[in-house]
């Protein structure tokens, strides 16, 4: 099953699972993927499914960044994307591979 790393300093600090139509990554509450950090907007991107694919799409006012880029329209995930949200990094994996080990040579958010 698909899922989402999240690295926090380049350490693995949870996995979570797509599950459903819309996997919504932000501060709120209620968001699939919580962030707790005010640089993070309420619900600042979502992952949607159609089918075959996931796709993520910005909501948030300080950005996401895929790969080193901002994210300026829908992006078709594609397995080991780096997804960067403030200081978060999380990992797009499409099946049950081990997680990555990451270090400070990935392209930095900025």
């Amino acid at each position: 099953m698909p899922r989402l790393d999240l690295y926090v300093n380049y350490e693995l600090q949870a996995s979570f699972k797509l599950q459903g139509a819309d996997v919504v990554l932000g501060r709120a509450p209620g968001c699939a993927v919580q962030i707790p950090d005010p640089t993070v907007s309420r619900r600042h991107a979502v992952i949607s499914h159609d089918g075959q694919h996931h796709a993520i799409e910005n909501f948030g006012a300080n950005g996401t960044r895929i790969n080193g880029r901002a994210l300026e329209s829908p992006h078709t995930l594609q397995p080991g994307d780096v997804i960067f949200i403030s200081s978060y990094i999380l990992v797009y994996q499409p099946d049950e591979q081990p997680a990555a080990q990451l270090d400070g040579t990935l392209i930095a958010p900025g």
